[in-house]
């Protein structure tokens, strides 16, 4: 063989060598079965959602201990799931909201709010119903009052001392609004506007009757349920709008992928689980 040749068979050899090796080194490519089984970087994101970021629901007054159990509930059966947790007059948290305040999912006493949000473009989808309520008024346990029969507002006005006070929510705050309207209604509001202390949600109302701070509050059936308090009567239902829950996903520019997580927690909270949560607390189911 001339040294052209064995020259020319060198190289060949060598080249086959290389194809080999880099052939070996090489990742098979995968086959197609393999290729829907593989997950991507996204499905591995959306996996590993709930553990990064929290959901964050803000959520009127009156639904705090049935909310934190929901939020309890939810966590628990989708493992890694977290849930960030806000109450307060559902007037001044849609307002909140509205500004940018950080939130998820708004769960309001009255569609009013819900709707405010809505008219602003700050929602995604349409409220849900989760619950209704009624409208009573309390006193305290050890108060007066309680050793009497107050049977409906008329008789409450008779029987308060001319300097008794009443705590009501403040204008704006759903429990109060329906608390005016039904005075209204009734034809009372003048008689029991001199006596109406405003409080800045319905629980400060319930706190301010417990204590014995004042000597009548109106708050939301349910309420009556979680302090020691007594309930003197409950308001007919046909003197103020319907007392509705209603949730709603928040539309996030900062996180435009938690709509996904949020509507998941809204439709937890209409489960049957989250029903009878709701039922055992007293409110009434839609």
């Amino acid at each position: 063989m001339t040294g052209m040749r064995r020259a020319q068979a060198l190289r060949l050899g060598l080249g086959v060598a290389a194809m080999m090796l880099l052939a070996w080194a090489a990742p098979a490519a995968p086959a197609e079965s393999d290729r829907e089984s593989t997950p991507t970087t996204a499905s591995r994101a959306q996996a590993t959602t709930w553990a990064v970021e929290p959901i964050r629901v803000l959520s009127a007054a009156s639904l705090t201990e049935v909310v934190e159990a929901l939020a309890r509930d939810f966590a628990s059966e989708r493992q890694g799931a977290r849930v960030e947790l806000g109450f307060g007059a559902s007037s001044d948290l849609a307002r909140q909201i509205r500004d940018g305040a950080p939130a998820d999912v708004f769960v309001s006493a009255s569609p009013e709010w819900t709707d405010f949000l809505r008219e602003a473009g700050v929602v995604v989808g349409e409220p849900v119903l989760i619950a209704r309520n009624a409208l009573v008024c309390i006193a305290p346990q050890d108060g007066r009052l309680t050793a009497t029969a107050v049977a409906d507002p008329r008789v409450l006005v008779a029987k308060i001392a001319a300097d008794d006070l009443v705590a009501i929510a403040d204008a704006g705050v759903p429990a109060g609004e329906y608390a005016r309207q039904a005075l209204v209604k009734l034809g009372l509001a003048a008689v029991f506007e001199p006596r109406l202390v405003g409080q800045k949600d319905v629980r400060a109302v319930l706190h301010a009757v417990e204590q014995g701070e004042v000597a009548a509050g109106f708050v939301y059936a349910t309420d009556a349920k979680v302090a020691r308090v007594a309930t003197l009567f409950a308001f007919d239902p046909t003197t103020h709008p319907p007392i509705e829950y209603h949730a709603v996903v928040v539309r996030n520019a900062d996180r435009p992928s938690d709509a996904a997580a949020a509507s998941h927690f809204v439709d937890f909270v209409t489960s049957g689980s989250a029903r009878a949560r709701l039922s055992a607390a007293g409110f009434v189911l839609p």
